[in-house]
């Protein structure tokens, strides 16, 4: 009797199909944790339930224990992002700073390419996000703008570093050879005499390779802003 029971035993340790791996108990920051290593290794679209489970080598039934859904978890990844982004910076001058920060956000949101993708569905917000907003807002409202235009300065210095973002940092980098570099380098000077003299000097060496250039979109776009 002694020898069934203990058979028994041990047949529950090493479970149906071959011995079982201990797991420590799981924990929301966990999950959220491996939630946030899917995207960034596979990509926003990877991101389901059954990932997280299979990266944390569970079902996906626990995770339901932490999280309600896939959208609360999304969620919490961005909280955890967010929390990265600069608010206090250096600057003897209100602009001066708005100008750090904003760059310093994009050099931060550049290691994280898929959030601009979930930003403009429009849906979701971070309150981790809040702070850097309301900081640029009392840069811009201390430099002598009233709210309401200090609101618009904000939306078109971060549809700026937003729209950069989309373009020159891709989530994953383009096929080679693709149609649209074909398509600039045969570029007719007859027809499009401007646009081909332009690449003349200045020729397009794709995504991530002209990151300078939003420095000097921002300080123009923010001294508009503020003589205006």
């Amino acid at each position: 009797m002694a020898d069934r029971t203990a058979e028994q035993h041990t047949t529950a340790e090493r479970g149906r199909y071959g011995p079982r791996r201990q797991r420590p108990g799981l924990t929301t920051g966990s999950v959220v944790a491996a939630a946030h290593r899917v995207i960034e290794r596979d990509g926003i679209d990877a991101l389901t339930m059954r990932a997280v489970a299979a990266e944390l080598g569970t079902a996906a039934a626990s995770l339901y224990r932490h999280v309600a859904d896939r959208d609360s978890l999304l969620l919490a990844v961005l909280e955890e992002v967010a929390a990265g982004l600069p608010v206090a910076v250096p600057g003897a001058s209100p602009a001066a700073r708005l100008l750090r920060r904003l760059l310093d956000a994009h050099d931060f949101m550049a290691g994280h390419a898929w959030v601009p993708h979930i930003l403009i569905r429009g849906e979701l917000v971070a309150e981790n996000a809040l702070p850097f907003s309301d900081a640029c807002l009392a840069d811009l409202m201390a430099a002598g703008l009233p709210p309401a235009r200090a609101a618009a300065a904000f939306r078109s210095c971060w549809q700026l570093v937003l729209g950069e973002l989309l373009s020159e940092h891709l989530v994953s980098p383009p096929r080679q050879p693709n149609q649209r570099a074909a398509a600039i380098a045969a570029a007719d000077p007859q027809t499009l005499p401007a646009l081909t003299r332009a690449l003349a000097e200045a020729p397009y060496r794709g995504p991530g390779a002209h990151c300078r250039e939003l420095r000097t979109a921002l300080e123009a776009l923010i001294g508009g802003l503020v003589a205006g």
